[in-house]
């Protein structure tokens, strides 16, 4: 690593132990012109991170790409995917797409436990968003179909890679077609799609295939089994290790406005009240100026509830 000093005072500000001298702004572990790069996440100095990614400066990897994404089809659908405050990367995948009225939507969430989870969710979203977008009138079932091609193309990353091998890439996935006022969808694993009325609660319209859901359904005390440790081991996902997929499906007519919401549990993991859930929705996009700052604004809220995980939300306005 070459440092030049050619402002007299870097070699006064590095000799005190500065990460950047306050006469020029070179950057003094790169030697870098102020602003010539990336400013670092970790640390901020404008220009130290390097052409691999890397901030010279404190030895961080800088953002990628993927840690943050939109997807802005305002005013059909709109989607935002984002890192959260505690992971590494960004292991959630979405898919949107709009034609006129129609919207497709997927979010899928790398099972964290195994290999390359965030392949696994990209690879599943890409294949359920291809099928889905082959059209036909059952919207159920397409989306069945469709998750069943994103369950083959996840459990075939398996056969790429011997440490794939050794430990399966998985995922969930929860998928949506909208055709006017009827919304097919469908899921495995334990990302949610929920109908968010005008007034009134919001609707689970899926059910967490997790050890929690399962327990409460035998007769345990809520509360007792989402305290339990247990409470989201997943009990169906797409991979190698799965088993047969098959995937929940369903169809909704709501007769009534609102918003189809799909999301990673990085959201519902801080909104597991439906009366909260669907006042904080509505107040988002009463306030945001178009249906992605919505979007925006509700990943907002859940870094600043501890962004523990990562966080997707895909939003889709139904006008009867």
């Amino acid at each position: 690593m070459t440092v030049s000093l050619e402002c007299a005072a870097c070699a006064d500000e590095r000799a005190a132990g500065a990460a950047f001298c306050e006469s020029c702004g070179r950057t003094l572990a790169t030697g870098s012109p102020a602003g010539a790069g990336p400013r670092c996440p970790a640390c901020g100095p404008a220009g130290a991170v390097d052409a691999d990614g890397y901030c010279g400066t404190c030895g961080m990897l800088a953002a990628r790409p993927r840690d943050h994404a939109e997807a802005d089809s305002s005013p059909v659908a709109a989607a935002v995917t984002d890192r959260g405050l505690r992971h590494q990367r960004n292991e959630d995948a979405m898919w949107l797409a709009v034609r006129g009225a129609d919207t497709d939507a997927v979010v899928c969430d790398g099972v964290s436990a195994s290999y390359d989870p965030d392949v696994a969710s990209a690879v599943a979203a890409e294949a359920a968003g291809r099928v889905l977008a082959a059209g036909g009138d059952d919207l159920a079932g397409r989306v069945a179909e469709a998750i069943t091609a994103a369950g083959d193309a996840v459990a075939e990353l398996a056969r790429t890679d011997p440490r794939r091998a050794a430990s399966n890439p998985a995922c969930t996935i929860v998928a949506a077609c909208v055709r006017g006022t009827e919304i097919g969808y469908g899921w495995v694993g334990d990302s949610r799609a929920y109908w968010v009325p005008e007034r009134g609660d919001a609707r689970q319209l899926t059910e967490d295939d997790s050890w929690a859901t399962h327990a409460i359904a035998l007769g345990v005390d809520p509360q007792s089994a989402w305290n339990d440790p247990k409470a989201h081991a997943i009990t169906a996902w797409l991979g190698a290790d799965a088993g047969p997929v098959r995937p929940r499906t369903d169809t909704l007519r709501p007769g009534e406005a609102g918003m189809l919401l799909l999301c990673s549990d990085g959201l519902w993991n801080y909104l597991t009240d439906p009366a909260e859930l669907a006042s904080t929705v509505r107040a988002a996009v009463r306030k945001a100026p178009d249906l992605i700052a919505a979007a925006r604004t509700l990943v907002a809220f859940a870094n600043e509830a501890g962004g523990a995980d990562n966080i997707t939300v895909v939003l889709v306005p139904i006008h009867p």
